[in-house]
């Protein structure tokens, strides 16, 4: 220190270094208080809590510490005064190195409020969900945070150009490593983003069937009809062509009756209508429509779509099997009666003996004793 005749410190008069510990003072005393009152009225306010802007000064005041708040207060605070180049270096670096961590606080912080805006949501807490979510948390921290220090080294005067490389190449080797892995991460983000199936979902393909049970990082749990579990990766099943059972609202159902070729024209006409009045007579069902389709060779075909109005596969067969006991008694009871799938050959009686006749001959030939 450098106390002189004329009251200077560092060649700054008295007065000068007075007002600027209460520009320190004021400005630092004045910015907490505030920050708490923002804070209070925010917090206390319920309703606009639920404001996107709102939270979003809410998590930008939380965030806000008082070390940057200090570091602000000095910046000001020091343009009151001529100092060193020694001390202005030293306080610039102070004041950088408070702002920048400050940046990635509240880089942080929208991050998170990005995350519960638009992965997690106001829904019931989901454990697929949440394992998304805090894989997205590190992504955006390590980028956010990452970004914080190699702009903080640049500010100090370090060259980061050979560090971005590094970095780049390092990351990109990780990645090669790293691909199968990587693969079904990210399919895994994007099944629970996308949600073409959630937990508890019924769902086919490539030939398999079962109800997802969880949604895993690297594969998808799935509970076959048989009892074993199966385990599939993600990347697998989201290039799959899914059918997925449990958002079927309503099930087509298209069923087929063959009657005997003999049956009259007639009686084929009152099935039809009689199909009809079958299914509108059973809850939850829509009738769409029941014709004599064609004359295929077991007979006439009487073709009938209904709609079930429940993605229930149990209610579905509950109902298919009334309909068909009830047209099965109707054509009983009207002697009309229903061919099953069977082929009947017809061969001319002639022809037939014929055929006895070579056999006959054939075997003879081969049982006569050879003469040498």
């Amino acid at each position: 220190m450098e106390l002189t005749h004329s009251w200077e410190i560092f060649g700054n008069r008295l007065y000068l270094w007075g007002l600027a510990l209460l520009a320190f003072v004021l400005v630092f005393g004045v910015t907490t208080r505030l920050r708490s009152f923002i804070d209070n009225r925010l917090v206390a306010d319920g309703r606009a809590r639920r404001n996107l802007l709102v939270r979003v000064l809410l998590a930008l005041t939380s965030r806000t510490y008082r070390f940057f708040l200090a570091a602000v207060a000095l910046w000001i605070a020091v343009q009151f005064l001529v100092l060193p180049p020694r001390a202005d270096r030293l306080i610039s670096g102070i004041v950088l190195a408070a702002t920048m961590i400050q940046l990635g606080l509240w880089g942080s912080a929208f991050v998170s409020l990005w995350i519960e805006n638009h992965l997690l949501g106001p829904s019931q807490p989901d454990p697929a969900r949440s394992s998304a979510a805090q894989i997205v948390r590190i992504m955006g921290l390590s980028v956010v945070w990452s970004a914080v220090v190699l702009v903080m080294l640049s500010n100090l005067g370090i060259d980061i150009t050979g560090l971005v490389a590094g970095l780049g190449i390092g990351g990109i080797a990780i990645a090669f490593a790293l691909q199968s892995l990587l693969k079904d991460l990210f399919a895994s983000l994007a099944i629970i983003l996308d949600k073409p199936f959630i937990v508890g979902d019924f769902i086919t393909f490539d030939g398999s069937m079962g109800t997802v049970e969880k949604v895993g990082l690297k594969t998808t749990r799935i509970r076959a009809l048989s009892g074993e579990q199966l385990c599939v990766a993600n990347d697998t099943l989201l290039n799959a062509r899914l059918h997925n059972f449990k958002r079927m609202q309503e099930r087509r159902v298209v069923f087929d009756l063959h009657t005997h070729s003999r049956a009259p024209i007639a009686k084929l006409q009152e099935l039809a209508t009689h199909i009809r009045k079958v299914i509108e007579a059973i809850d939850k069902t829509r009738f769409d429509r029941s014709h004599l389709a064609e004359f295929a060779q077991t007979g006439p075909r009487i073709e009938t779509v209904y709609y079930v109005l429940s993605a229930d596969y149990n209610v579905y067969m509950d109902i298919h099997q009334k309909i068909l006991v009830q047209v099965a008694q109707w054509s009983e009871d009207n002697n009309l009666e229903l061919a099953s799938p069977a082929q009947r050959v017809l061969v001319d009686r002639d022809t037939v003996e014929q055929l006895l006749e070579a056999f006959a001959a054939a075997r003879s030939k081969q049982d006569k004793p050879l003469i040498h």
